[in-house]
């Protein structure tokens, strides 16, 4: 009896554990951004013709939801905030407790700065995540953003 129960727990364990590390490798992500204040979301870009994107990147799809983009990059246990990396945020706070972990980022880009505060909760193979931004936008003023994502594990990384 004494052995079922200590083998109960380490399978316990050992769950518990593999639900609090996600894999590293590939993951592909789905974003979906929403203006608060209903305020309009910008114009679809257009590629000038000839020009093509780079692998495991899409131009952004507009909807009712709002403006849906997909991207794929590589996570390890060092670097578990989703990313897009596209090289214009630094993570300024990260903690993790468990399966979530949460933190803040500072963007700069051309068009002005954004400031903004986001949780993601890992499973083995899935990921959900919310980001509220705060952006001050040369050409839009001052908006705060939403976003949620889903990512799924693809597998290993390119080389």
């Amino acid at each position: 009896m004494r052995k079922q129960w200590t083998m109960a727990m380490l399978v316990l364990l050992a769950s518990t554990a593999a639900m609090a590390e996600p894999r590293e490798g590939k993951w592909e992500y789905t974003s979906t951004m929403k203006m608060e204040g209903g305020a309009a979301m910008p114009q679809a870009p257009q590629l000038p013709p000839g020009t093509k994107l780079p692998p495991g990147v899409q131009l952004p799809q507009f909807g009712p939801k709002g403006m849906t983009m997909k991207h794929s990059s590589c996570l390890t246990k060092d670097d578990l905030v989703p990313k897009d990396n596209n090289g214009e945020c630094n993570v300024t706070k990260f903690d993790r407790k468990g399966d979530t972990v949460t933190w803040a980022a500072t963007c700069n880009t051309p068009k002005g700065k954004a400031l903004g505060q986001g949780t993601a909760t890992y499973t083995d193979t899935t990921m959900t995540s919310t980001m509220t931004s705060n952006i001050d936008d040369k050409e839009m003023g001052k908006v705060r953003m939403k976003q949620e994502m889903t990512g799924r594990y693809v597998g290993p990384c390119d080389k």
